[in-house]
């Protein structure tokens, strides 16, 4: 019963969430997950390939990295700076980006998931992300759009998607990661 059980939920920890085959940024944040195959490659494989993706791209990676599960879960807080810039009035006001970036891995896949934890300025007022499909915008705390929010949302999407080429980049070159003692 006890093994019916954990095969029953093996594939839930896959395909808990929605899946999709990029980051797309909504109302809502960055809501799907996205699942990669690498066929030939173990749990550990693609484990160590993540850590030393995340040790040359990632600023004090140990110090980012928030859990680890050996071969089976890594989860890092990145932190991007001057993600994005928005136009405002002939103001230029730029923010910085935190995000929950985590790996989780089995039978030859990767799933990867990313939560925007912080967008933050000094100098920009704060905002909402808000709108539908066609209505997408960051909105100040006068509730009026900013200009050129369309190319912020690319933007947001564009760095997301790229921690999935970077990880994939590093699975593929069948490199061993060294031993940073």
């Amino acid at each position: 019963m006890r093994m019916a059980m954990i095969f029953l939920l093996v594939p839930l920890f896959m395909t808990g969430q929605k899946i999709a085959d990029k980051f797309t940024l909504s109302s809502a944040g960055f809501e799907d997950s996205v699942i990669m195959e690498y066929p030939g490659k173990t749990d550990s494989e693609l484990f160590l390939a993540t850590k030393r993706w995340a040790d040359n791209i990632i600023s004090n990676s140990q110090d980012a990295m928030s859990r680890e599960v050996n071969d089976q879960y890594l989860e890092y807080k990145v932190f991007v700076p001057q993600a994005f810039t928005i136009q405002d009035d002939g103001n230029s006001f730029t923010w910085d980006a935190m995000f929950d970036l985590a790996f989780r891995y089995e039978d030859e896949r990767i799933r990867y998931d990313v939560e925007i934890v912080e967008l933050s300025s000094p100098d920009a007022p704060t905002f909402q992300i808000v709108g539908g499909m066609n209505d997408w915008a960051f909105y100040a705390e006068n509730n009026q759009p900013y200009p050129l929010t369309s190319d912020a949302r690319k933007i947001m999407e564009e760095i997301v998607n790229d921690f999935i080429r970077g990880v994939s980049a590093y699975v593929n070159r069948d490199a061993e990661i060294p031993n940073k003692n």
